[in-house]
């Protein structure tokens, strides 16, 4: 491998600030999407915190259907366990978090050189083609990750019954 290979230049291929906060989304859904697994294996009433049944079956499933396991199975069990009575709030939450991390990770960040601001790419074909440019402001960006670390929070809390709040009200 050649040294110059992994020589970036600064602010490639987007400003570093954005690419700070697009890398901490992204470790940060890697993190609920690992959560996503405990909670299922929980729910389904598997002893171990990490039963490798559960990570067998939700190796099979993307996050959305995880979501919905895991939101059928809180339906399933609410009724005998009072804390998952709001479980319907986290389901929003984890979609919602799907929704902005989607956003980021499967849509071009660009920065338009004039003008110096960065824009996100994308196209839409329901019924017609369009396709949009819309400026990305880096508050976008870290609110995503807020999101998604909120629904963690609220996941955590949801399956443990133990109150998990964002790192932002524990300071």
């Amino acid at each position: 491998m050649h040294p110059a290979r992994h020589k970036f230049p600064a602010n490639w291929p987007t400003p570093d600030e954005y690419l700070i906060e697009l890398g901490r989304m992204t470790v940060l859904w890697g993190s609920l999407e690992s959560l996503s697994v405990v909670a299922f294996g929980k729910l389904a009433g598997y002893s171990e915190i990490l039963d490798i049944r559960a990570v067998i079956i939700t190796a099979h499933l993307n996050f959305q259907q995880r979501v919905d396991a895991i939101s059928t199975l809180c339906e399933h069990l609410a009724p005998d366990y009072p804390n998952l009575k709001d479980y319907e709030t986290v389901m929003r939450q984890l979609k919602a978090a799907q929704r902005f991390r989607n956003k980021y990770t499967h849509n071009a960040a660009t920065l338009d050189e004039e003008t110096g601001k960065v824009g996100l790419s994308y196209a839409t074909a329901r019924g017609s083609l369009k396709l949009q440019v819309e400026t990305v402001h880096l508050a976008d960006v870290k609110e995503a990750c807020a999101k998604i670390h909120e629904a963690m929070c609220s996941l955590h809390s949801l399956v443990t019954g133990i109150k998990r709040a964002p790192i932002w009200e524990c300071a």
